[in-house]
């Protein structure tokens, strides 16, 4: 995927209005994805320097966080 092999590469996770709003007021510190082919492709193996969650698609308008990519975990989910 060359541009994302880079040192110092961002992830981008999109999320809605409520989450944001979660992970702002500090109540939400960890943010799942459903562990399908799509996501390994972009998270394993790939050395992200940084993580940007924004809130919703757009511009540079859009509220977001940025903060340094501390790795990923696999986790069960029975739900």
């Amino acid at each position: 995927m060359g541009k994302l092999k880079e040192e110092n590469a961002t992830l981008y996770l999109i999320v809605y209005a409520d989450i944001m709003d979660s992970i702002f007021k500090g109540d939400k510190v960890i943010e799942y994805r459903e562990c399908t082919d799509y996501w390994k492709k972009r998270i394993v193996d790939t050395p992200y320097k940084e993580l940007r969650i924004t809130n919703g698609y757009g511009n540079e308008t859009r509220p977001y966080v940025l903060m340094k990519y501390a790795g990923y975990d696999i986790v069960d989910y029975n739900g």
